[in-house]
């Protein structure tokens, strides 16, 4: 969808000045006319909103977990616990309804505060606490924890599931513990309550920063969302308990919670068919609109084919379960380097691949990142032809092309079914030079316009002189990769 298109269908300033002046109005109105925001004594109603938001949120918070850990985002890690906090959190607030689940306290009644008690912290700390993630998530800390703790994505998420069980059962069975801590002190709600307020809105202004680049309704939602958990916040430590103006708040999470949970689902289907051919980081700046453009664009990239040798000659000796598996195998094996060096896969082709870097700015369109992938292909293929022999196989060979040049990128196809690919005469001369390489006997050919953006330092290699490449009119002066610099030479795969 064109930019102006998606914004003429979804013009988010004007849904977010109503966000921010609908909500706010009410609650002006409410408290301004006290024969309209009188009591609304209903604990049972009560604790089913809550654990319906409760499990709601907690949908969110599974969802974005788990796209997460696949995709290895701390960020979106960072948002699924902020839902994920929530949830807890909200859980135990529905849980402490007075007269529910839990007896209401020694001298409780209903026009009692909402300060000092268990239900009224855990309210307060249901947003305060996932501000602070929704904070982070739109903060350098992301990448930080990502360098830091590279391996660390499901112990975080442990670690705080076993948080909110451990203040669960202790608002349950220990509530005087909770009410002993500062925090529970009625005169922290307001300091609180303003800066989990602040934290949303710096969350919804990024978000909206977001939605500028993309355009995609789906980000504009989730701006929307952000503001709502903010006013309910302030509302939240304003209003007298069980008043109307005390329950419009619960409204505001209830339609953030959803608004989330659509916006988010959207956006996880959006990655999970952008990872088929994209590495996790590029996936994270196209969903952000920070890279590229789907509906078409110019740019110089670096295109590399890879393809097998003699499994033509195995597929007719081996059972057609055996042929796939073996292909899967080796095949998977390229794909894991192109993905291991920031590269798309634009494709897979039968036996072989084909794969476009230069999407992320590297200062060499895409040449260095693709040259490390080949070498990477050729250790990986020695390493599997290795184990194949071991088990009385015949080792297989591979072929690879790169080239450089301009390309077309775009989506191609219909709506209901399209790809991100790369068109144009680079990537017939890649495809070329991978045909060639057997008449040279290397697994490697790459043009002189990959070539001179590699620096010599950090690749060693062979001039193998001007060829006849097939829809070519003039020679193209080829090279082969004999390894980086600092390593010998490998073996070519015939």
């Amino acid at each position: 969808m064109p930019p102006a298109a998606a914004s003429s269908r979804f013009p988010l300033m004007r849904w977010v000045l109503g966000a921010l002046v609908v909500p706010l109005a009410i609650f002006a109105w409410l408290m301004t006319s006290p024969g309209m925001n009188h009591a609304a004594q209903l604990p049972i109603q009560h604790f089913f909103i809550v654990t319906d938001i409760s499990l709601l949120a907690a949908g969110v918070a599974l969802l974005l977990a788990r796209a997460a850990l696949q995709i290895e985002q701390f960020r979106v890690l960072l948002s699924a616990l902020g839902f994920m906090s929530m949830a807890g959190l909200f859980a135990v607030h529905a849980i402490s309804t007075p007269g529910v689940l839990q007896p209401a306290p020694v001298g409780y009644s209903y026009g009692a505060s909402y300060g000092g008690t268990v239900i009224g912290l855990s309210a307060y700390l249901s947003l305060f606490v996932p501000s602070l993630f929704f904070w982070a998530s739109y903060t350098q800390a992301a990448p930080a924890l990502e360098r830091r703790f590279p391996r660390a994505a499901t112990g975080v998420v442990v670690a705080v599931a076993i948080a909110l069980v451990v203040y669960g059962a202790i608002a349950i069975l220990r509530p005087e513990v909770l009410m002993a801590l500062p925090l529970s002190d009625p005169q922290y709600a307001y300091p609180l309550a303003v800066v989990s307020a602040v934290l949303f809105i710096f969350a919804a202004t990024r978000q909206a920063e977001t939605y500028a680049r993309t355009r995609f309704p789906m980000q504009g939602a989730l701006v929307i969302s952000f503001i709502f958990l903010a006013e309910a916040q302030i509302i939240m430590v304003v209003s007298s308990f069980w008043t109307l103006a005390w329950w419009e708040y619960h409204v505001l999470m209830f339609v953030a919670v959803v608004l989330a949970l659509g916006a988010l689902f959207l956006e996880l289907d959006r990655r999970r068919g952008l990872e088929r051919f994209l590495p996790s980081e590029v996936v994270e700046r196209v969903v952000t609109g920070d890279l590229l453009r789907l509906a078409g664009e110019r740019r110089v990239v670096t295109v590399l084919f890879a393809d097998l040798r003699g499994s033509t000659v195995l597929a007719e000796q081996l059972a057609a379960e055996e042929v796939v598996r073996l292909i899967n195998t080796y095949v998977g094996v390229l794909a894991r380097c192109v993905f291991a060096h920031g590269g798309m896969l634009d494709k897979f082709l039968g036996d072989g691949l084909m794969a476009v870097f230069g999407l992320l700015p590297d200062g060499s369109d895409g040449a260095v990142p693709a040259a490390q992938a080949a070498l990477e292909m050729r250790r990986a293929i020695q390493t599997v032809n290795a184990d194949r022999v071991a088990r009385g196989g015949a080792p297989i060979g591979f072929g690879v092309g790169i080239h450089t040049g301009e390309v077309v990128l775009g989506a191609i196809g219909i709506p209901q079914r399209s790809d991100f690919t790369a068109i144009g005469d680079t990537v017939n001369t890649a495809a070329r030079l991978q045909e060639i390489c057997k008449g040279f006997e290397v697994d490697v050919v790459l043009s002189s316009h990959t070539a001179e953006r590699l620096p010599a330092n950090a690749f060693a290699l062979r001039d193998l002189g001007p060829a006849e490449v097939r829809g070519k009119n003039q020679p193209v002066r080829i090279f082969t990769l004999t390894g980086s610099a600092a390593s010998s030479a490998a073996p070519a795969a015939s």
